[in-house]
């Protein structure tokens, strides 16, 4: 299931009011005391524990799609940084292009081989 993308400052600020049901059980005194009724299991109070469940993993999930693409921002960056270092020991610093894409939608790729799944192009 894909996820909309999320920023951090949206993860940090997306906070869920969740209204717990404090549990009793029903006390069976046999002198009559009937103050300990005992909390009843209803669809409602049902449904409050479905929906903060609910509401819970998906914040985890917009966790792990922001941690996922964190982690590929960070690679591109380490790539990028290693490829300018190459070049400039190399005494290769011209005609050097990087761009990150986040598909190859509308590109015409006319050398290598791309790798959907790991979102590279191979150049021969």
């Amino acid at each position: 299931m894909t996820h909309p993308k999320v920023e951090l400052g949206d993860l940090l600020n997306e906070k869920y009011d969740y209204d717990p049901t404090v549990w009793h059980d029903k006390v069976d005194d046999p002198e009559g005391d009937r103050s300990h009724p005992g909390v009843k299991f209803t669809a409602k109070r049902g449904n409050n524990l479905e929906t903060g469940s609910d509401l819970a993993h998906d914040r985890l999930n917009n966790v792990v799609d922001y941690l996922e693409d964190a982690d590929r921002t960070q690679k591109n960056l380490r790539f990028e940084f290693l490829l300018l270092k190459a070049s400039v020991t190399s005494g290769l610093t011209s005609n050097i292009f990087v761009d990150n894409f986040g598909s190859l939608d509308g590109i015409n790729l006319t050398a290598g081989v791309h790798d959907p799944e790991l979102q590279r192009v191979y150049l021969p």
